[in-house]
């Protein structure tokens, strides 16, 4: 199960740990912590992995705060819950 609470504690500490911050506040944009487009590439593939989604590089683009990440890990994790993917 995919809850909110397990969502933001997870996608905190992975962009935490692939920025190389001690803390990431969800409404700050990520550029502010030093994301480039290799650090991001990376980033959304470990998000993969770890949530069994997958990400469009058109959906990367517009991911901006962690709280993006966030809202999109929910939404994909809920819709493949609904569809049987990952399940």
């Amino acid at each position: 199960m995919t809850g909110l609470n397990h969502v933001d504690e997870q996608v905190r500490e992975l962009f935490s740990r692939g920025l190389r911050v001690s803390g990431i506040d969800v409404n700050t944009p990520l550029l502010d912590y030093g994301l480039d487009s290799v650090r991001s590439a990376e980033l959304v593939i470990e998000l993969e992995r770890s949530f069994g989604i997958e990400i469009s590089d058109e959906e990367a683009a517009a991911l901006h705060t962690a709280r993006d990440v966030i809202d999109c890990v929910v939404a994909k994790s809920a819709a493949n819950r609904h569809s049987g993917i990952g399940a």
